[in-house]
């Protein structure tokens, strides 16, 4: 029977390269933007409720002894959200901490299982906030993401406790879709592209960040390729590495937990991620 060592294995240990390479999470730029822009702090309470404003006030031109419409006008409502929970488990088994340590340890393992957290954290985060949260295609109990939120109501007819349809108004203006755009372009071109951007239009609020999956990413490429095209550097999404074209005035960028096949076009200034003060449930662990 063979030895198990010789000469120099039975005396020279293995060398182990002191840093861990993720092959199992990828990164989120519409994940990053909200946590470092858009996080809103929240203190408390059984729900999340915002005022917006939905109808608009009787007006109009008069003559001298002309009558006015004094009729009172309901004018505001609110959205409300629930507060959603995510954990990450990690199971240690504490005698492993007898042999992790010392000089042959070449890593701490525990802070390899808390690096590992927190990708998957952002993984899950990152993922279904391109959900629905209803059950069609998340649990209830998720996110209520951006396939919920920029409907035009022919999928979801309502968002944040309001039925679409109830944001008709009497001058003829209907909000149904809550400013959402939605159409499908089988082929894919520029033209439908911009008319998508210019319906999400809304007085000088327009789209300032397109996310997508990297085929379709690439067929844009390739479409604005022939003429002049800006590869981005000054974004906050282009300075930590992530590809970015500049088009009309917003960033287009991939994002790999983009479901296959979509589009989205966000204006990221109206868009709050809120995460509580309490340090547990702020990204904290026990």
């Amino acid at each position: 029977m063979a030895l198990t060592w010789d000469d120099i294995t039975g005396k020279v240990n293995k060398h182990i390269v002191p840093r861990l390479v993720d092959n199992v999470y990828k990164s989120s730029p519409v994940f990053t933007r909200l946590r470092t822009r858009n996080a809103e702090r929240f203190e408390g309470g059984t729900t999340i409720r915002h005022p917006i404003a939905y109808a608009e006030l009787n007006g109009g031109a008069f003559q001298r002894g002309g009558t006015f419409n004094i009729s009172y006008v309901q004018t505001d409502t609110a959205i409300e959200v629930n507060p959603k929970y995510y954990y990450v488990n990690v199971t240690l088994f504490g005698t492993d901490n007898v042999l992790s340590r010392g000089p042959d340890a070449a890593m701490n393992y525990v802070e390899s299982k808390m690096v590992n957290a927190s990708g998957k954290m952002a993984k899950l985060l990152g993922t279904d906030i391109f959900l629905d949260g209803t059950g069609v295609n998340s649990a209830t109990i998720n996110l209520d993401g951006f396939q919920q939120a920029l409907d035009n109501g022919n999928t979801y007819a309502s968002y944040g406790g309001i039925t679409r349809s109830d944001l008709g108004v009497a001058n003829g203006t209907n909000n149904q879709g809550i400013n959402g755009y939605i159409t499908s372009l089988n082929p894919f071109t520029m033209v439908g592209l911009q008319t998508a951007y210019g319906a999400a239009w809304f007085g000088n609020e327009h789209i300032d960040l397109i996310v997508t999956s990297q085929s379709i990413w690439d067929i844009i490429w390739n479409k604005i390729q022939p003429q002049q095209r800006f590869l981005e550097e000054s974004s906050d999404v282009a300075k930590i590495g992530f590809q970015s074209i500049r088009w009309n005035g917003a960033s287009i960028t991939v994002d790999q937990y983009a479901p296959s096949g979509y589009i989205f076009g966000l204006n990221t200034k109206y868009i709050q991620f809120w995460i509580s003060t309490l340090p547990k449930y702020q990204f904290g662990f026990t």
